[in-house]
């Protein structure tokens, strides 16, 4: 199936990054056009120096420029509505999932922006890619069971001929990688704004909260310590149905 994408900004959902482009919104004490131009000028440095030290010596910069982490959340309806269990903080390379017979029938990414890339899964965890996309955005019309997120911007093209001395890293998105988050949050989306509930091991509680009549589950949320945002998710951004 191939997605249709449905987005008023016309910088979002691309599948791929123009090389260069900067993170929004980071603050660090290296700017990030400072980062690239510092790691440009170590390019001659490669032939002095083990592949090895110089990819550490490339992530360490670059870890100054790319950081942050993305939320993935896969929701009980269609367009992200409903409840839903998922990871909130998701580090870069790391599989959130479930098992293939709990898939969701649609997913929200949050907290991601055109240099982050997220692939989205189905057939339990992250076994079988279904697509990918920049940005935030919710998903529907498959049974999604995972996601993960890579930055697709400067450092991948740096990186590129070294990363075979970091297999575990995860950075080119190999099959071969088995870092999994267990989901850490539940969200529930009561028509006026969303309640937020954030535990270690939370699909006893999710399954917990979807077995109740909706009259109670905010009760239920309020008992459990879940906070509440009022409103809605007004960036969120239909890309597939």
């Amino acid at each position: 199936m191939k997605p249709h994408l449905f987005n008023n900004d016309q910088s979002a959902n691309r599948y791929t990054t123009p090389a260069g482009c900067l993170l929004p919104g980071i603050h660090s004490t290296v700017s990030a056009l400072d980062s690239v131009q510092i790691m440009e000028s170590m390019m001659p440095l490669r032939g002095r120096i083990p592949s090895v030290l110089f990819a550490a010596l490339v992530l360490a910069l670059t870890r100054l420029q790319f950081t942050g982490a993305v939320d993935v959340l896969f929701w009980s309806q269609a367009n992200c509505r409903g409840a839903s269990v998922g990871c909130t903080a998701l580090a870069e390379g790391v599989c959130c999932g479930l098992a293939a017979a709990s898939w969701r029938t649609s997913m929200q990414i949050r907290n991601s922006d055109s240099c982050k890339s997220t692939r989205i899964y189905t057939g339990g965890f992250c076994a079988s890619e279904w697509g990918r996309f920049n940005n935030n955005f919710c998903v529907s019309g498959a049974r999604f069971t995972g996601g993960k997120w890579f930055n697709i911007c400067r450092r991948r093209q740096l990186l590129a001929d070294v990363a075979e001395h970091e297999p575990q890293a995860c950075l080119d998105g190999s099959t071969s990688c088995t870092k999994l988050m267990d989901p850490n949050a539940v969200l529930y989306n009561s028509g006026e704004g969303i309640w937020v509930l954030i535990k270690d091991n939370i699909l006893g509680l999710y399954e917990q909260l979807m077995n109740l009549p909706d009259s109670q589950k905010v009760a239920w949320l309020t008992a459990q310590g879940a906070t509440y945002k009022s409103g809605t998710d007004k960036e969120m951004i239909v890309v597939a149905n």
